[in-house]
């Protein structure tokens, strides 16, 4: 009997380990965009908001994907 639990406990690891490395081998998603240390045009501010949220949308995909539902 006093095996049979860090057996049994053995067991139930491995198990979720095969789920896990799955995750960690995707794609990152992408870190937010940094803003520069000085005033921003308007234009430069609109730039940055739309390559922030399309890589922001991406990640959304990904982790639909990963969580096994499915994409809009």
């Amino acid at each position: 009997m006093r095996i049979l639990l860090p057996c049994l406990a053995a067991l139930a690891l491995s198990a979720c380990a095969a789920s896990i490395t799955s995750v960690k081998s995707a794609d990152r998603c992408a870190e937010p965009v940094q803003l520069p240390e000085r005033w921003l045009s308007d234009q430069e501010v609109e730039l940055l908001w739309a390559r922030d949220r399309r890589a922001l949308l991406d990640c959304g995909g990904k982790v639909e994907v990963l969580s096994g539902r499915k994409p809009h």
